[in-house]
C-alpha cells in the first residue's frame, strides 16, 4: 500500500493496532511528539497520534474535543453537504443519527491536574465500509460506516491525510486563540448543543505509568 503523506509535523508509523503500538513506544520513550500510527486495514481508518504536552493535563485534555472537531470538518469534505455529522458523548462521531467512530484517549500519569504530562496519545477509528464478516446494518442500528452514508469512495491514505491537515490547522487555532474557538466549533456539532464535557472527558481517559 501507498506510504501516508503527511505534513512535516507528523510522521507516520504503520502499525496492526495502532492505539497499543503508540502507547506501548510512547512509554518506553521509543515515540514521540508527532508520530502517528496508522493501520492498513481497508475498512476502518485507524491512528494513534503522541503528543508532549507543554501545558497541565487538564488543558491538555483539550486536544480531545480538538480531535474531534478536526474530524468534523474531514468528513465535511468527504461526505456529501446534507449529511449531519455530530458529537455525543465526548468520545462518538455520528452520522445521520448512527455512530462511525469513536476517540479513544491515554495520558501519562500525573500527581495532579495541573501537573505536565509527559505524553498523550489520541486514538481514532472511523468505519469506512462494512466487512464480509460484518453484520448487515439493520442487526446494528446504532452503528454505521461512511459508505453508507455517502461517501465519495477515497483512499484510506486521503482520509487520514485530510484529517491531519485538518488537525495540525486546529492545534494552530488553539496555540493562537486557546480552547474557545475549539469549544464554539464544538457546540455547534453537539448532540446536545452544549460545549465539552471535559470532566467526563477526564473521566474516561486511560493513564498509564511511564517507564
Amino acid at each position: 500500500m501507498k506510504e501516508l503523506d503527511l505534513p512535516p509535523l507528523l510522521n507516520a508509523i504503520s502499525a496492526q493496532k495502532p492505539f497499543d503500538a503508540a502507547v506501548s513506544q510512547v512509554r518506553h520513550r521509543m515515540a514521540g511528539a508527532g508520530d502517528l500510527f496508522w493501520s492498513h486495514n481497508q475498512n476502518n481508518v485507524d491512528i494513534a497520534i503522541v503528543l508532549e504536552p507543554e501545558v497541565s493535563s487538564i488543558r491538555a485534555l483539550e486536544m480531545v474535543p480538538l480531535a474531534m472537531v478536526a474530524l468534523s470538518d474531514c468528513l465535511a469534505v468527504l461526505l456529501p453537504p446534507q449529511v449531519a455529522v455530530q458529537f455525543r458523548d465526548s468520545r462518538s462521531i455520528v452520522v445521520n443519527g448512527g455512530i462511525v467512530g469513536e476517540l479513544t484517549t491515554a495520558m501519562a500519569k500525573t500527581n495532579s491536574e495541573n501537573d505536565i504530562p509527559d505524553w498523550l496519545v489520541l486514538s481514532l477509528t472511523t468505519g469506512l465500509n462494512r466487512a464480509e464478516s460484518d453484520d448487515e446494518p439493520g442487526f446494528n442500528p446504532d452503528f454505521t460506516t461512511l459508505d453508507e452514508e455517502g461517501w465519495e469512495m477515497v483512499s484510506q491514505n486521503e482520509f487520514t491525510e485530510t484529517f491531519a491537515r485538518h488537525f495540525l490547522s486546529w492545534l494552530a487555532a488553539w496555540n493562537d486563540d486557546g480552547f474557545c474557538t475549539i469549544a464554539r466549533a464544538w457546540k455547534f456539532k453537539a448532540e446536545e448543543q452544549l460545549e465539552p464535557d471535559m470532566r467526563k472527558i477526564g473521566e474516561r481517559v486511560l493513564i498509564f505509568e511511564s517507564m
